[in-house]
């Protein structure tokens, strides 16, 4: 079941109720940059969620300041934040690097904390909520994949159940320049390699390929990711309904996933073009890019979340 934002109905169980903010689940950001600043704010506005905690290094930060407007405590102690007090958050989204969630990790599970991993570090289990929201409930550590495997994920997903024969994939994604910082270039390898296994894992392809491009082309202003498959005969008519399934599930957890062009089959390759338009809450609408990867960290946090809130505080030790 999807974690929708701000469109789930809950009913008062166990004292519980979306409405009172001191029973909407605790959760940390670490990380002050794009990704963890508009993942704060889209976090503000769930129904289900409650920023306690807004940590990274830099005390001058843009984050940290937008943090601080919003009446959010705030730390410059990074993942030691989250390390005092054990009944300070139920769950933390790291919005880091790749190699620093590497070194968080065992320090968060020592603590029994939940993580959402939104770096390509594959310490814990993959997730892309139309697929296995549900593995949020049972791990420790939940990982995100990357911008490009939680927009082609689902898709390959759908071409390998309609066409069981599929031979090889490729993603190939586009990206604006402004929607590249720091943590994306370092965490390039990682980005190939856990975007590759994902896709392998939830389609059932071996033979994957990824390509991620900058494009400063003009006409172009939202991430485009193209999604290719080798197979040798293909009938278009049973893939649309499927598909069309698929499309309306991202939209209610990503609003601005779309159908770029209807999908084509030419020379044995089948093609289709999906592209993401971000709500624009921190970051620029056009970079789809950053907006999806937060837009399914919050349905999975709201996943647990709900859960959370149907049980009561008796399972979750943080939730005093």
């Amino acid at each position: 079941m999807l974690g929708l934002i701000g469109s789930a109905r809950m009913e008062q169980k166990g004292g519980y109720s979306k409405n009172n903010v001191q029973d909407k689940v605790k959760v940390g950001i670490l990380g002050t940059g794009k990704i963890g600043t508009d993942l704060l704010i889209k976090a503000q506005r769930s129904p289900f969620l409650r920023c306690v905690m807004f940590a990274g290094r830099n005390e001058n930060s843009v984050g940290i300041q937008k943090a601080r407007e919003l009446g959010i405590p705030t730390s410059t102690q990074s993942v030691d934040a989250f390390t005092g007090d054990l009944n300070c958050v139920d769950l933390v989204f790291d919005a880091t690097s790749a190699d620093h969630h590497r070194k968080h990790a065992p320090i968060l599970a020592a603590k029994g904390i939940k993580v959402v991993d939104m770096t390509p570090a594959r310490v814990g289990s993959l997730c892309v909520p139309c697929l296995n929201n549900d593995i949020v409930l049972n791990e420790l550590n939940v990982n995100m994949v990357t911008c490009g495997g939680q927009s082609s994920i689902p898709v390959f997903e759908v071409l390998a159940r309609v066409y069981p024969n599929l031979q090889s994939v490729k993603l190939h994604s586009y990206v604006t320049p402004d929607s590249i910082g720091p943590a994306t270039i370092a965490n390039i390898d990682d980005y190939y390699s856990t975007t590759k296994n994902a896709i392998s894992q939830f389609s059932g392809v071996e033979n994957v390929n990824v390509v991620l491009d900058v494009d400063s082309a003009p006409g172009r202003r939202e991430m485009l990711s193209v999604i290719t498959a080798v197979i040798p005969e293909c009938d278009l008519d049973r893939l649309y309904e499927p598909l069309r399934r698929r499309i309306q599930e991202m939209q209610q957890y990503v609003p601005g996933f779309t159908l770029h062009r209807a999908p084509s089959y030419r020379d044995g390759v089948l093609r289709v073009e999906v592209a993401v338009r971000g709500q624009g809450d921190w970051i620029p609408a056009h970079a789809g890019n950053l907006d999806i990867i937060n837009c399914a960290a919050i349905a999975v946090a709201e996943r647990y979340a709900r859960q959370f809130m149907e049980l009561g505080s008796n399972l979750y030790p943080n939730a005093a």
